[in-house]
């Protein structure tokens, strides 16, 4: 949904069928449930347990160089531990005898993580701390490469731990009446499924098997816990997967998806998994170890960076002239390229075209980049005379060069992109399959690549169960919706855009708000503007609404686009101008862009002066077309909401949705939200760098359960420039923001909820502490008591790789799915279903209740039905969407603001308060 508005959702009629009291299809399609029924759901979560004598160790480690420093690069330190441990020759595992095999083995359980080891075995020989593995002889005999000469890495300590104290309640010590072992090897991978088998290995070996004689051994945190499993995890995946992020792919599987023509669109589709090991109250009492797997899709370009230059030509026989270089240039600097051979993203910092990989010499090495990548990378180059090479920064933001053939543009086409959402997503029975593949791959003897005893969780204590785990959802029952008094069918819940089409306030003409329009248009439009513009003048009149648009516009304001449009918008709005000026602003930019470059500059600019404004981009259809009706249709389609966007920038409330009774009234809902800003090169600096993190409040009022006494919005927003990356510390922030709306929308709300976005589970406590404090502040409720306004403070968690499927693998869970069976290991949590696309699974969001104070006598089944009634509630969408909307509003603006120069920290927050400009 790239612009001000994107294309409408069309209407979903869902075919019912027929399994005892729901509804079901052999087709592929949504499930279709009465409401309030309880449906049976698959997750993709699988139950794992720990062995009985679970343990593992971690090593302390410190390092210095020669001349006395702290070694910094992990790969250098790492290379230190791993040629002292493990080199075959003169590591301390050869010295103490072991086999190449063995010593293979154990470094399959070793993991370093840069400032500590964990393994599953002892180190033999390092009892003693601190313990000195040097280059150069200091205490030990061991010899490196002459490059690390004189650096020192000390073995600073150990530790032995078990698993948390609330995975081993029902755990068994041996006693004087036996030993408790555990049917796996203490001394390599394997695995056993009988008493029998493990007794004859260690005989035949001399090995033994787990046991728990061991002396003091400490229970370890869940965060070091979940560490540790899900490091062993990456690896497991790793002896059969290449890493690509933080997931895993088959390099060797792939889809290539075809236009309507049989033709490639150019791309490759990779099917990506995502495990991670987790702690959650399945039975909401017990904690049990689980694992999340997830299937997620990774797309590459199949045309290098090279036939990109030559337009699909032999590179051979292209020459570039001076306006291709200075474009190409221009184009690649500053983007993102990605490796065809790792999967790994460069940002550009230049196109040479004066060399070759033939000419171009290798920093360090006497060699070219052509014998470079033949000898390290086992790569042939196919055209190793041809021009340009790619220069991009790399580790420690040190520039290096790739040749054009083997890096692809990480940006896709507008027509690529616009096709994502069908052929970068997985249906649910195509999920279904991908968990089934990774479970059977990690339970034992799925793994074949190693050879020594086969699985790697199981020989470290971890067995996943058979079975994912299934859990009752209940679908919740659908909101009154209903606008100008017109009640939505319920069969229209999912897109009620024509209902609303039809709208009428019946506002007289004398009470409506008269708006003075300024239309500014690319030049390439003059003979389109009038006619666009009374298309959208009569829709929104139509409604007859509190907001009117003149026959004529104020004002035209034609633009080239680019710097010219930000000139014109600067030029024009230096003069004074008349009250409730709107802004219409109809722009084409260049091919292949999904926005004006000029974009967030213009919107900074007419917001930071206090003016509404509405763009409407020619890119996303050309609504000039007059010669087919399906041109016409869509256009029409496109510009009744623009038109429904329009009238909620200027306040009016375009569809009321009933909220839940018991709720105390007034009631204000505040959504908070942080916008990143992703890392870009800058050329200037010579390296990645980012915008500053922009946090977003919103507060919206709501006066009364009574759609009359709710005809606009009454909402106030703030947003906050912040460190970059910095998503905590905002108590200041919203205490400040729900004080002034509070003055300025003139409220003594009775309840308050908030939503807060961006929040991980281990700093759900801290967060919700701080900023629950600053609300009851700006409430006036400094005594801590909750009295005057009780509150709800709930984590809402939109990134998030649970999902839940049908028994029936081939259909989706219908919209308003609720599931409170799988807890979190510290607050109450849920998950709701807010919507379910027919392209693709459906994702949940999870939503942790960090507070609720008694006096709101609500159930968490109400808030949840709070939550689902408000995701009905986002002005910018005519169906149910994923969060609430107070959240949702926060998400956009603060990436809108985070988008704009200089964050807009400079925009003031009471210029535009009651109006949501930021849609």
């Amino acid at each position: 949904r790239n612009g001000e508005y994107g294309r409408l959702n069309e209407s979903q009629e869902y075919k019912p069928f027929t399994v005892k009291q729901r509804t079901s299809s052999n087709e592929m399609g949504n499930v279709a449930a009465k409401q309030n029924a309880t449906i049976e759901a698959n997750t993709n979560i699988i139950k794992a347990t720990i062995t009985n004598n679970f343990f593992f160790y971690q090593y302390g480690l410190d390092s210095t160089s020669a001349n006395g420093s702290r070694i910094i690069s992990t790969r250098r330190r790492a290379h230190i531990f791993f040629s002292g441990i493990f080199d075959k020759n003169i590591g301390i595992l050869a010295k103490t005898g072991m086999k190449e095999k063995e010593i293979e083995d154990f470094r399959r359980v070793t993991y370093f993580e840069g400032s500590f080891v964990f393994t599953a075995r002892p180190i033999p020989t390092v009892d003693t701390f601190p313990f000195i593995i040097t280059t150069d002889d200091v205490d030990t005999d061991i010899k490196l490469s002459p490059c690390d000469l004189g650096d020192v890495l000390t073995i600073t300590s150990m530790k032995k731990y078990y698993a948390p104290k609330e995975l081993t309640i029902d755990r068994l010590k041996s006693s004087e009446n036996g030993i408790v072992v555990d049917l796996r090897c203490s001394e390599c991978t394997s695995v056993f499924a009988t008493k029998e088998a493990m007794i004859s290995h260690c005989k035949q070996t001399g090995h033994a098997p787990h046991m728990d004689l061991d002396e003091e051994i400490f229970h370890a945190s869940s965060e070091l816990f979940l560490s540790y499993c899900n490091i062993t995890l990456q690896h497991a995946l790793t002896e059969r997967m290449a890493r690509w992020g933080r997931e895993y792919i088959d390099p060797k599987h792939w889809t290539e998806p075809k236009d309507k023509f049989g033709r490639s669109l150019g791309v490759r589709v990779f099917r990506a998994f995502f495990c991670e090991f987790g702690i959650h109250k399945l039975d909401g009492q017990h904690h049990s170890l689980t694992l999340t797997v997830d299937l997620r899709a990774k797309v590459i370009r199949t045309k290098s960076l090279l036939m990109s230059l030559c337009n699909g030509k032999d590179p051979n026989h292209v020459a570039f002239d001076r306006r291709d270089i200075s474009h190409y240039r221009k184009q690649y600097q500053g983007e993102v390229v990605i490796c065809t051979y790792d999967r790994k993203c460069y940002p550009v910092v230049d196109i040479d075209f004066n060399n070759s990989p033939d000419s171009l010499m290798v920093e360090g090495c006497e060699m070219s980049h052509t014998e470079y990548f033949k000898k390290r990378k086992g790569l042939d180059l196919m055209y190793p005379n041809v021009a340009p090479m790619v220069a991009v920064l790399g580790r420690s933001n040190k520039i290096i060069f790739f040749p054009a053939e083997l890096v692809c543009a990480n940006d896709f086409d507008r027509s690529i992109k616009q096709q994502l959402p069908s052929i970068a997503s997985f249906k649910p029975k195509e999920r279904n399959e991908a968990i089934e593949e990774i479970r059977k791959y990690l339970i034992p003897g799925g793994q074949r690549t190693k050879g020594f005893g086969g699985g790697l969780l199981p020989s470290l204590g971890i067995i996943l169960e058979e079975k994912r785990i299934k859990v009752p959802a209940e679908v919740l029952p659908l909101p009154l919706l209903s606008a100008a008094g017109i009640t939505i069918p319920q069969e229209k819940s999912q897109s009620w855009a024509p209902v609303i089409s039809k709208a009428n306030w019946s506002v007289d003409h004398d009470r409506a708000v008269k708006m003075n329009v300024v239309v500014i248009h690319h030049q390439s439009l003059n003979n389109h503007v009038i006619p666009v513009y009374n298309k959208i003048r009569d829709i929104v009149n139509n409604h007859n609404s509190f907001y009117r648009f003149p026959p004529k516009p104020f004002s035209l304001i034609s633009t080239n686009g680019d710097e010219d449009h930000c000139r014109g918008v600067q030029d024009y709005f230096h003069q004074r101008l008349p009250k409730n000026v709107f802004v219409l602003d109809l722009v084409r930019p260049p091919r292949r862009q999904a926005l004006d470059t000029a974009y967030y500059v213009v919107k900074y600019l007419l917001t930071k002066n206090g003016y509404l404004s509405q763009f409407v981009n020619f890119n996303t259809h050309d609504h000039s077309r007059l010669d087919d009706q399906k041109a016409i249709r869509r256009s029409n389609s496109i510009l009744h909401g623009v038109a429904r966007q329009i009238l909620s920038k200027c306040g009016a409330r375009i569809w009321w949705v009933n909220i839940p009774k018991e709720i105390p009234v007034p009631a204000i809902f505040v959504g908070v939200d942080v916008f990143h800003s992703p890392l870009s090169y800058c050329a200037t600096q010579g390296r990645k760098v980012a915008k500053a993190s922009v946090a977003a409040i919103v507060v919206q009022v709501i006066r009364s359960h009574d759609e009359r006494d709710n005809t606009h919005t009454e909402i106030f927003s703030q947003t906050f420039k912040r460190e970059r990356g910095k998503e905590m510390g905002l108590g200041k922030s919203i205490q400040e923001t729900v004080s002034n709306a509070l003055r300025i929308l003139n409220v003594n709300p009775m309840s308050c909820f908030i939503w807060r976005d961006g929040v991980g589970n281990a700093a759900v406590k801290s967060v919700a502490s701080e900023e629950i404090t600053a609300v009851r502040s700006a409430l006036g409720n400094t005594n801590n008591s909750s009295s005057l306004a009780p509150l709800s403070y709930v984590v809402v968690q939109k990134r998030i790789s649970t999902k839940f499927l049908t028994c029936n693998s081939d259909v989706n869970l219908p919209p308003g799915s609720f599931i409170d069976t799988i807890q979190g290991p510290e607050f109450h949590t849920f998950y709701i279903n807010g919507s379910s696309p027919s392209y693709s699974t459906s994702k949940p969001a999870r939503y942790i209740v960090a507070h609720m104070d008694p006096e709101l006598a609500m159930t968490n089944k109400s808030l949840a039905e709070l939550s689902w009634s408000l995701c009905h509630d986002y002005s910018n969408w005519t169906g149910s969407i994923k969060l609430p909307s107070p959240v949702q509003y926060a998400h956009k603006l603060a990436e809108l603001h985070g988008s704009m120069p200089n964050s807009a920290e400079d925009i003031g927050c009471e210029i535009l308060a009651g109006k949501p400009h930021f849609l």
